[in-house]
């Protein structure tokens, strides 16, 4: 026995809904953040490492804590993204779970009954 038609009509505007939501992943952003942002806190965390080990040099205990809070407040932007980007990941999964569900419901998957020809 199928569905009535409403709820038919209703289940497809979800799928709708939840497909054009999972469109963009916000959690691909997220990540790709992390990873440049923690690229970039390794590059001047080694820059304020090596200007703290060169102290003859006349400017580099100038330089060195610039350096060093540039690399730190990045790294922590880094892993500020990197949280907010498996707590998206986690709401995207439950969605697609939802999703597929829902194609289950809808009979989006399944290959239409043909007569076999013999």
């Amino acid at each position: 026995m199928s569905p009535p038609v409403t709820d038919l009509v209703a289940l497809r505007a979800e799928h709708d809904a939840t497909l054009s939501r999972l469109s963009y992943r916000k959690s691909t952003s997220h990540f790709a953040h992390t990873a440049v942002s923690l690229f970039v806190a390794a590059i001047t965390g080694g820059a304020a490492w090596r200007l703290s080990v060169d102290v003859e040099l006349e400017f580099a205990p100038h330089l060195v804590i610039p350096a060093t809070l540039i690399s730190v407040s990045v790294a922590i932007y880094g892993l500020v993204r990197m949280i907010l980007g498996r707590r998206t990941l986690k709401d995207e999964v439950r969605e697609f779970e939802r999703l597929k569900a829902l194609r289950h419901e809808l009979k989006l998957d399944e290959p239409p009954a043909f007569p076999t020809a013999r």
